[in-house]
C-alpha cells in the first residue's frame, strides 16, 4: 500500500494549560509518521499531518493515549475547491471523574 499523506485537527481541553499542552507533545512525539503540529491555542485546536497508510489507527491510538485531554479528532479530506470537508469525527468518552485536585478540567495535578 501506498503512504498518504493525511491532515488531522485535534481539539484539545485547554493548549493554555502547561499540563495539557505537555501532555499533548508528549503524545504525539511517540509516533513517527506523525509530521508537522500547528498549535492554534487560543481555539485550543491542533492541526497535524500523518503520514501512514491507514490514519485511522494513528487516530485511534492518538484517541487512547490523550484520554481527557484530547476532546475530539477530525480526519480532514485533501482540500476540494478549497473547501475542508470532515470525514470522520472521533470523541474521547469523558474520564471517570475520580480525581482528587485538577488543574483544569483536562488533567490533574500529582
Amino acid at each position: 500500500m501506498a503512504e498518504k499523506v493525511t491532515e488531522m485537527l485535534l481539539k484539545v481541553h485547554d493548549l493554555e494549560c502547561s499540563k495539557c499542552y505537555k501532555k499533548v507533545k508528549k503524545i504525539l512525539c511517540k509516533y513517527p509518521e506523525i509530521r508537522d503540529q500547528v498549535y492554534d491555542e487560543k481555539n485550543n485546536t491542533l492541526k497535524i499531518k500523518v503520514v501512514c497508510c491507514s490514519p485511522e489507527k494513528i487516530r485511534d491510538k492518538i484517541c487512547c493515549k490523550g484520554r481527557g485531554t484530547i476532546k475530539s479528532i477530525e480526519i480532514l479530506e485533501p482540500p476540494e475547491d478549497d473547501r475542508r470537508v470532515i470525514v470522520k469525527v472521533s470523541t474521547i468518552r469523558e474520564a471517570s471523574d475520580d480525581r482528587d485536585k485538577l488543574c483544569c478540567e483536562g488533567c490533574t495535578i500529582m
